[in-house]
């Protein structure tokens, strides 16, 4: 098969619901319905080609990593309410 080759791809019992919202999507980028189609295909194939493999690990944490930014968070909410009170 040449890169410029294409082929046909029938997609069967697709919910109204879905078919619905692909063609009012391709109405307002004045589009086919084919062409909205193969562009979401497109957009799915490269976002999952980048996302990390979920049978990956997920890299270590360290707590202060995660513990630090709810600290600080609540730092400034209790500065937040105290301004209130002051202000009252």
């Amino acid at each position: 098969m040449k890169s410029t080759d294409t082929v046909t791809l029938t997609l069967k019992n697709i919910p109204p619901h879905l078919h619905r919202t692909l063609r009012a999507q391709a109405k307002r980028h004045k589009r086919s319905l084919n062409q909205e189609a193969i562009l979401c295909l497109e957009h799915a194939v490269v976002m999952d080609a980048t996302r990390p493999s979920l049978a990956a690990p997920p890299p270590p944490v360290s707590a202060g990593a995660i513990i630090q930014p709810w600290s600080s968070r609540a730092e400034l909410l209790e500065d937040f309410l105290d301004h209130e009170d002051d202000a009252r």
